[in-house]
């Protein structure tokens, strides 16, 4: 965007400080600035019983429990007229619907993970852009800190990380397309996070602040499996047992395996009686409605296989990649190789071995450096990960047959072999 030059843009605006402190900025700068609120809830699309906590108040039916969810049409509407910004609502319900509450409810009952952060961030910015069609507007902002940067000489756009390290969001952006990077502008990408606080202060307004629940990770709360099992017909449950995987023991029974998401610990059997509190949710075995759980210190991995990968422009792809990987918005970044493969398919083989799984679903995004000025260079979604054993990727811990087999070679009498 040329400097000085004024602009129509459209402001992603949910009310939160990010937003409101970034559309302040955009009309400051002289740019004629409009507000757009999306809203991805209708009560068409949730036509479920009320529920309530143990207290007796009532837990709003929405999509995630707020997540992505504007605070309140008319309130968010007061914000954007309190810095004199015109403002517009979308209503999005049916495409969050399909693209994430289906999704969600899918990955669940079939035992596999999702990362809807950023499905949900890819759309918000696909709503902006058409409504900025729509609109005859120049460019679509958010209040996301990252940043997006053309360069004229080798004719491309790519998204790099914000100078606010600790709070960068271009985990969020990596699956951007170059014509939807070409539309976007971000007033936060040059700030940090104590920096816009102080300006929010100075415009003395009343931000929607998120809860401690809707920061916490989204396909592991508390409340998923109730949400899943509301919106999906018994006969899809696939009821059975929580085995342990590497004793090949039976710890009890389950009433599905969507109430057991990949990573979930703290498990209980049906009649809620509690298993050994570090066990965790390492698989599922949907055929025959199997839920396998394990110890997290028994599981390793340094190889993930990757499906669905999306490059940055101007990425070769003739040899293997050095790459730094995160697995979430706010995950360190860990050193990798990346192998490029046929199919929009890749291997990641990691520098050193990492305790734990990444589990199939899960999106990961890369890039060619670890701190300042890193440079998204692609991402994509897990297809399994591992440990290579004999030749052969192993996910699971090895079962206490296999261990004592181990032993058992390596009691060999080497003079055995002597003649």
């Amino acid at each position: 965007m040329e400097e000085k030059q004024k602009k129509k843009i459209l402001m992603g605006f949910s009310g939160s400080l990010d937003s409101v402190v970034g559309a302040y900025l955009l009309k400051k700068q002289g740019h004629d600035v409009y507000a757009v609120g999306i809203n991805f809830f209708s009560e068409d699309y949730e036509n479920i019983p009320k529920r309530y906590n143990d207290k007796g108040e009532l837990i709003e039916s929405t999509p995630f429990q707020g997540i992505f969810l504007l605070p309140g049409l008319e309130r968010v509407k007061k914000l954007a007229e309190s810095l004199g910004i015109p403002f517009y609502a979308v209503q999005a319900a049916d495409a969050y619907q399909h693209y994430i509450t289906d999704k969600v409810v899918g990955c669940r009952v079939g035992g596999r993970s999702f990362s809807p952060k950023v499905t949900a961030s890819r759309l918000i910015f696909e709503i902006l852009k058409n409504k900025a069609e729509a609109l005859n507007a120049d460019y679509i902002a958010t209040g996301h800190y990252a940043k997006v940067v053309k360069n004229k000489s080798l004719n491309s756009i790519n998204v790099f990380v914000s100078n606010d390290l600790e709070n960068d969001q271009s985990y969020l952006l990596s699956s951007l397309d170059p014509e939807t990077l070409e539309k976007i502008i971000l007033p936060l990408s040059d700030m940090r996070t104590s920096e816009v606080k102080k300006i929010s202060q100075s415009l003395n307004l009343e931000y929607w602040e998120k809860s401690a629940e809707e920061k916490s990770p989204l396909m592991n709360r508390p409340l998923i499996g109730e949400f899943v099992s509301e919106r999906t017909p018994p006969k899809m449950y696939k009821t059975g047992n929580i085995i342990d995987f590497k004793n090949e023991t039976i710890l009890g029974d389950h009433n599905g395996i969507h109430l057991y998401g990949l990573g979930a610990n703290n498990l209980k059997t049906k009649t809620g009686t509690p298993i050994d509190r570090d066990y965790i949710v390492i698989g599922h075995r949907y055929s025959a409605g199997i839920v396998y759980a394990g110890y997290q210190e028994d599981l390793q991995y340094d190889t993930i296989v990757l499906m669905h990968v999306k490059y940055a422009q101007g990425v070769d792809l003739s040899q293997p990649i050095d790459v730094y990987i995160k697995t979430s918005e706010r995950g360190e970044k860990i050193p990798a190789t990346l192998f490029p493969f046929n199919n929009r398919y890749a291997e990641l083989k990691l520098k050193e071995m990492h305790e734990g799984l990444i589990y199939q679903g899960e999106y990961i995004a890369f890039y060619n450096r670890s701190g300042a000025m890193g440079r998204v260079i692609g991402a994509g979604e897990v297809r399994t990960c591992g440990y290579i054993d004999f030749k052969e990727l192993r996910t699971f811990p090895k079962k206490r047959e296999e261990l004592e087999l181990d032993e058992q070679r390596e009691k060999v009498d080497i003079y055995s072999f002597k003649f």
